[in-house]
């Protein structure tokens, strides 16, 4: 028991730490463009775009991360899902997204896992790119990933295919062991494929 609370621990560590590190980047702008407006002493249309842009971000981050990694996300319906994901790579603006349901709707005990890959596909993509989301009707959901030098981490991918122990995880890794745990726990297995400039995770 002690044990396991110390696993708990730890995840709960690094993936605040992997969160806090993810908003720094809009959080960080929104502050830039108020430092801006002070040195100017007016509302200049440059810094209020930016201020309104980056917060945006934040805010549409915010809510992405409460389903992926909160207890809302363990019963989140189809739509929900999908808008979480598209409103926040709109904000971003690299990233677009494709969802092929084929009028399949996907078990609200799997949303958090389909976040998740999501998630982690947007990660292989350092400049930008495609994402396709396929669910079919036997329960396999894959997501792939294309655009220039799409590729996974290494230490990422090691992480998502091996069991690792959690003490030699890093805010880095951290989420592709809470994906592969994930799927573990709806009773699947994630395949990771990759090849020159397409990404894919596969849960069946």
């Amino acid at each position: 028991m002690e044990q396991d609370r110390a696993v708990e621990l730890i995840l709960i560590e690094l993936i605040s730490s992997r969160i806090c590190h993810d908003l720094v980047g809009p959080v960080g702008a929104v502050n830039a463009g108020a430092e801006l407006m002070g040195e100017a002493g007016v509302a200049d249309d440059e810094a209020l775009a930016l201020m309104r842009k980056s917060g945006l971000e934040a805010a549409r981050r915010l809510q992405l991360f409460r389903l992926a990694f909160g207890r809302a996300g363990n019963s989140v319906d189809t739509k929900s899902m999908r808008d979480a994901v598209a409103q926040s790579f709109e904000a971003e603006g690299k990233v677009t997204l494709l969802w092929d349901q084929t009028g399949i709707g996907i078990d609200p005990a799997h949303g958090r896992l389909v976040l998740n890959m999501v998630m982690l596909a947007r990660e292989a993509l350092p400049f930008g790119g495609d994402i396709v989301v396929t669910c079919e009707s036997g329960g396999r959901i894959s997501v792939n990933a294309t655009g220039k030098r799409a590729a996974f981490r290494p230490d990422v991918e090691n992480v998502m295919k091996n069991e690792v122990a959690p003490e030699q995880l890093d805010p880095r890794t951290v989420h592709g062991f809470f994906l592969r745990n994930l799927a573990h726990r709806t009773g699947g297995a994630l395949s990771v494929l990759q090849e020159d400039g397409n990404v894919a995770l596969i849960y069946d």
